[in-house]
């Protein structure tokens, strides 16, 4: 989408109050398509993964580099049926294990390796400093009241 084109869906959004959330919608996912376009062909170019597979690393890190792979499923955001082809291609690359469980022995769990959290890591600051040119664009005080606003859309999900 063009700027001209952004600057009269938000002139024309202004002046219709009917429309408003579509002020709202179209700028989140535009942000989120050029984003998440931009991390999957740097993913795939330089460390040959897939967004999801990175997700399932991150996930594993932030949530105690251990779970079942029913927590870890809703702590992703793919289906379970791409699941088992993710986790299948980490422990492959020995990015992750499969353990048993401790209470129930017929289940496994999906452990995070050394070698998959610090490839999460690094990829993780990688992005990180590809944004900034981005993020840059808001003060300190922007960037924490966006924070908040996009928790409480994010819980009014679930």
């Amino acid at each position: 989408m063009e700027k001209q084109h952004l600057d009269y869906f938000f002139n024309e959004t202004v002046k219709n109050s009917r429309y408003e959330q579509f002020a709202l919608a179209l700028p989140i996912t535009l942000i989120y398509r050029n984003l998440f376009n931009e991390t999957e062909h740097y993913l795939k170019e330089n460390y040959d993964l897939s967004h999801s597979e990175i997700d399932v690393l991150a996930a594993l890190y932030f949530n105690g580099k251990t779970l079942s792979p029913t927590d870890l499923y809703s702590a992703t955001v793919f289906s379970s049926g791409g699941m088992t082809k993710v986790l299948k291609k980490l422990e492959q690359r020995g990015l992750i294990s499969r353990i048993p469980s401790h209470e129930d022995k017929r289940s496994m769990l999906v452990s995070l390796e050394e070698e998959g959290e610090k490839l999460a890591l690094k990829c993780m600051d990688e992005m990180v400093e590809s944004r900034k040119y981005f993020f840059d664009a808001l003060t300190s005080e922007e960037t924490k009241i966006l924070k908040k606003i996009l928790k409480k859309l994010t819980y009014k999900l679930f």
